[in-house]
Parts: structure tokens; C-alpha cells; sequence
């Protein structure tokens, strides 16, 4: 999370990417029809490939067509039983995260964090967004790994997660997960804030940065397609 490829033919700016998710969580908000999305995911698969994660590109495009193709089935058929209408919000609810899925791959995979800390003293945003923000990503990652490591230690000790404790035994498969998950998600926030502070988030001094944080010609081409698709998109679909 938050990394970025040496391999990559295009680099936008982390604000260029930000206005990109954005752009699709209004899109995926406004949109009904199944050929924008499509289209949608087509640019942003595009623009993953580009940026270096071609592997990420296929996987999400392919995954996500599948599931446009199915919602648009879905819609064509005729709801007779609750079990179909559940089925019907199951996929509406898929279809609105897919592209925001994709849109949120581009903005992690291929941005590194210094470079979206540049972006942000660029934008003028108050550290107080700043540091809680950078704080609850780098939170994730970690938390992923504990997770791992918490598993690994309740199967050493005869404790395996999976369906069948958890509906024979929820209370304790439940204990033994969230009371280690809970002290060392407290510790890892301490850990995290105070090595923002130890780097300097919270001075009022402008930070430097290794690699050069610009909004060149490709940024300013990429915003003015996207945002001229979505207008089209939902002015002629509607």
C-alpha cells in the first residue's frame, strides 16, 4: 500500500490521482447505467497499467467486468421472491463499489507517501488533517499484519478462525481475536504518531522532498478527460 513502480510509462501527481477518486465516488453515486461503467473502468484500468501495475490492471478490470455483466443480467430479469430482490441489492451495492475500488488501487498502489505529503503542503491542508490522515494509512498495513500474526498464534495454540468455531463457539473465537487486536492496534497508534512527530509532520516549516511533486501537461489532460467523460456521462445516460 502506498508504494511505487520503477516500471511505470505515465506518473501522475498524487492530487491528479486524488480528483480521479473523487470524480468516481460522484460518478458511482450519479450513475445508473451499466456502458459508463464499463467505460469508467476501462480509463482507470488504463491508467493502472500505465502507472506501472499491470497485474492489478487485468485483475480488477476483468473481476469488475464480470460483475457490471451480471448486474446488467441481474436488471434485465424479472424479480419474482425476495431472495432475488436480495440478490438484486447485493449486485447494485458491487456495482457501485467497483470503480471506487479501482480508483482507490490507482491512488494507493502508485503513490508513495512522501510524495502525498508533498501534495498535501502543496494544497494548503492543515497538519491537523494531515497527520491523522497519514497516521490511519499506514494504521491499515500494520493492523493487516497483526491480524496475520494473531491467527498464526491462535493456531499454534490449537485455535483456528473459521466458520465453524466462530458459529459454535463465537464468544471465544471472538475474545481471542479482538482483545490482542485491540492492545495492539492502541500501541501501534502511539507507535505511529509519535514516529510522524519524530519526522516532523506537526512543524509549520515546509517539508522537502526527494523526487519533484508537479502538475505537468499529462495531469492537467487526464483531469480535463475524466471529469469531461463523467459530465457526458451522466448528461447522456440519465
Amino acid at each position: 500500500m502506498f508504494s511505487s513502480n520503477n516500471n511505470s510509462i505515465l506518473k501522475l501527481d498524487p492530487r491528479t490521482k486524488l480528483v480521479i477518486l473523487l470524480g468516481t465516488m460522484f460518478f458511482s453515486l450519479r450513475n445508473l447505467s451499466v456502458i459508463p461503467a464499463i467505460i469508467c473502468i476501462a480509463f482507470l484500468g488504463i491508467i493502472i497499467f500505465l502507472e506501472g501495475e499491470g497485474f492489478t490492471a487485468i485483475k480488477y478490470f476483468i473481476g469488475c467486468s464480470i460483475v457490471l455483466l451480471i448486474f446488467h443480467g441481474v436488471t434485465k430479469s424479472t424479480v419474482t421472491s425476495t431472495l432475488d430482490m436480495i440478490c438484486a441489492a447485493i449486485m447494485v451495492m458491487i456495482k457501485f463499489i467497483c470503480p471506487i475500488a479501482m480508483a482507490l488501487a490507482l491512488f494507493t498502489k502508485t503513490t508513495k507517501m512522501a510524495d502525498l505529503i508533498s501534495s498535501f503542503q502543496k494544497l494548503h491542508l492543515p497538519m491537523t488533517f494531515v497527520i491523522p490522515f497519514i497516521v490511519m494509512i499506514r494504521f491499515m498495513p500494520t493492523v493487516s499484519d497483526e491480524w496475520e500474526s494473531i491467527k498464526k498464534a491462535m493456531l499454534f495454540r490449537g485455535i483456528k478462525f473459521d466458520l465453524r468455531n466462530l458459529l459454535l463457539k463465537p464468544a471465544q473465537t471472538i475474545e481471542y481475536i479482538l482483545v490482542p487486536l485491540l492492545f495492539s492496534s492502541m500501541s501501534l497508534m502511539e507507535e505511529l504518531a509519535s514516529s510522524a512527530m519524530a519526522r516532523g509532520l506537526d512543524s509549520n516549516q515546509k517539508r522537502s522532498c526527494y523526487s519533484a511533486v508537479k502538475m505537468k501537461f499529462f495531469d492537467y489532460l487526464v483531469i480535463i478527460l475524466f471529469l469531461g467523460f463523467i459530465v457526458i456521462s451522466l448528461v447522456k445516460f440519465q
